[in-house]
């Protein structure tokens, strides 16, 4: 991989970061914390970069300590990119398990992305839009306290996108605009209405969006393993720019 490419993907996972805040961040070596309160692994963990340096059994011991300071799993992010092949193999080592396989997905954006696709209804505000979600993930419980929170410390451009029918909501998604590159979150269409087409509306209406505002490449982040959005995201156009994975430490017995 060119050093360019690199670059380009390591400012892909930069503009992810942003769109994605976490409540705290911190580098090691390189590696970039990010510690929140839980919900999503993307905001609690300890992320590789291209400046990542080799860790060791002490490093390990560091970053594990700032986990556990906030009552967290420690959690390592690894991408196919960044220089992470002797970290992967210390974390095995250690006991950590390896789980949720996923891609990050690219689509150039164009002037035609525009054409006869108005942009989404927005529920106005992370609050409502949160309502919206909720009742078409089927997601409660106390985790979306922090949800929420994560939503309210997006400090970029956003829409929140919901698509409804006599005023109850069927599909929703986030788009988030970072500088040039629109991120799409939170896809979700209710159960009883899925494979409709509602999602890939959502979609495109958030590409228009985007691209309308200055746009010029999309990106997503998704499990390898859901394979119906995967199909989504392909028909869409998007593309694999790389892969991430976990290790997270395994329960103590």
């Amino acid at each position: 991989m060119t050093q360019a490419t690199s670059t380009t993907l390591q400012s892909l996972e930069s503009a992810a970061f942003a769109a994605w805040p976490s409540a705290l961040s911190d580098d090691i070596n390189g590696w970039r914390l990010r510690l929140d309160r839980g919900y999503t692994k993307r905001a609690n963990s300890a992320n590789a970069t291209a400046q990542s340096q080799k860790l060791s059994d002490a490093d390990i011991d560091s970053i594990e300590a700032q986990f556990r300071q906030r009552d967290l799993t420690p959690t390592f992010r690894l991408t196919s990119f960044a220089p992470i092949s002797e970290a992967d193999a210390l974390l095995a080592q250690r006991g950590y398990l390896h789980c949720d396989l996923s891609l990050f997905m690219t689509r150039p954006l164009a002037d035609t992305d525009t054409d006869g696709s108005a942009g989404p209804a927005q529920a106005g505000s992370s609050e409502r839009w949160l309502e919206a979600f909720r009742a078409v993930s089927g997601k409660s419980g106390a985790d979306q306290a922090v949800h929420l929170d994560i939503l309210r410390r997006i400090a970029h451009p956003c829409a929140w996108a919901v698509k409804a029918r006599a005023g109850s909501p069927l599909s929703c998604g986030l788009g988030v605009l970072v500088d040039r590159n629109l991120g799409l979150f939170d896809i979700a269409t209710r159960e009883s209405h899925q494979r409709q087409g509602l999602g890939r509306q959502v979609c495109r209406e958030m590409l228009s969006w985007g691209r309308e505002r200055g746009a010029d490449t999309a990106f997503l982040q998704v499990l390898a393993a859901n394979h119906a959005a995967v199909r989504l995201y392909d028909g869409l156009g998007f593309q694999v720019a790389y892969k991430y994975w976990y290790r997270v430490q395994a329960p103590l017995l």
